[in-house]
């Protein structure tokens, strides 16, 4: 089956082998969901001292915990809102699309754990260096997950085909270069982890950086769930 017209509305079966092809509301409102979750629970697990004569103390001390949640929060809220981004260059949502948006978000969903377990040890020199090795893996194993996610809605055709291929490329390019340099910044943590958690923090803050604007090659189509 040919390719639909890309100013028409995305047809159930348009890619063959794909099940029922959809726009892309039911993906981002479940997406905004797990984000939404991941982003509040770390909050939740910060315990509330007793009251007491030293309940400001026990509040201060409680400083390992605030920074796992600022971490975690930094995190999540970045990719959410390249994730935001994204979401508006994809068209459409088949099924190994799909699955490699589950992949992302899981990772999304599981980012809240080594970051706390980095910062509540960071003051215990015995546990300190596995617990950020541990942290700067799962941070590249979330790049790599995103990168998963690019790559796959690229190659199903999920991608908005009016973009210019230039500009794909360009995103293309800028993914892998990140990913590349998380996975390089996981593995410099096994040598040195303050030199490895720099160089992924430092990635990482690279997305404070608006993205670039979409360039079109014609005018959006209408999808799914987007009509005014």
């Amino acid at each position: 089956m040919s390719k639909s017209d890309p100013e028409q509305a995305p047809r159930l079966d348009e890619h063959p082998g794909e099940g029922a092809v959809r726009g892309t509301q039911r993906m981002e409102i479940f997406a905004d969901a797990v984000f939404a979750i991941a982003f509040t629970l770390p909050m939740v697990e910060i315990e509330m001292p007793r009251a007491g004569p030293e309940f400001g103390a026990d509040l201060l001390a409680l400083w390992p915990q605030y920074l796992g949640y600022g971490l975690s929060a930094l995190v999540i809220g970045l990719y959410w809102v390249h994730h935001h981004f994204s979401g508006a260059i994809y068209r459409t949502t088949g099924h190994h699309f799909l699955l490699a948006t589950m992949l992302f978000l899981a990772a999304i969903a599981f980012i809240a754990f080594p970051t706390r377990a980095f910062a509540e040890h960071l003051h215990d020199p015995e546990a300190r260096e596995s617990a950020a090795v541990f942290y700067a893996c799962a941070l590249a194993a979330t790049a790599v997950a995103w990168l998963i996610k690019w790559r796959t809605g690229c190659a199903t055709g999920d991608v908005d085909d009016r973009l210019d291929k230039a500009y794909v490329a360009r995103l293309t390019r800028k993914y892998y270069a990140i990913t590349g340099l998380m996975v390089a910044a996981a593995a410099l943590s096994f040598l040195s982890w303050p030199a490895g958690l720099g160089l992924a923090g430092a990635v990482t803050l690279f997305y404070l950086r608006a993205p670039e604007t979409p360039v079109y090659t014609q005018e959006a189509p209408v999808v799914e769930g987007e009509k005014e």
